[in-house]
């Protein structure tokens, strides 16, 4: 029985206390809060729901970014305030999805996104 509760408590301290259903951004990773709040837009992989599918975005922006810190600064700068001349995409994906809205997560949050969104790079993956 102490081990139970021994479990049980490191995991609160891990975790969190369960909350309202909403995770804590000091604990959830990106991807969690990517299915919790960008997967209603972005698949994964093609076909696109109706946002570029993440291992295009990621292909992108590791042409465009030689390194990891600056390629999550633009994304989480791009999901607070997203504008057409910033978008690595380019303007054919904003012709055909248009701009995504201003994410109102907090920024700690969009760069775990950014940051687990960058680490799905797969170099096999080509952008059609």
């Amino acid at each position: 029985m102490k081990k139970i509760i021994g479990v049980i408590v490191a995991l609160f301290l891990v975790y969190g206390m369960p909350s309202s259903g909403h995770a804590s951004p000091v604990t959830t990773g990106g991807e969690a809060l990517f299915r919790s709040n960008c997967s209603v837009c972005h698949s994964m992989q093609p076909p696109p729901k109706t946002a570029p599918p993440v291992l295009g975005i990621a292909s992108h922006y590791r042409k465009a970014f030689s390194g990891r810190d600056e390629a999550v600064a633009h994304m989480v700068k791009f999901m607070q305030q997203p504008k057409e001349d910033a978008s690595i995409l380019g303007s054919q994906a904003v012709a055909r999805f248009g701009l995504m809205p201003a994410m109102s997560m907090a920024t700690e949050e969009l760069r775990r996104v950014a940051g687990w969104m960058w680490d799905q790079y797969d170099p096999a993956f080509t952008c059609k």
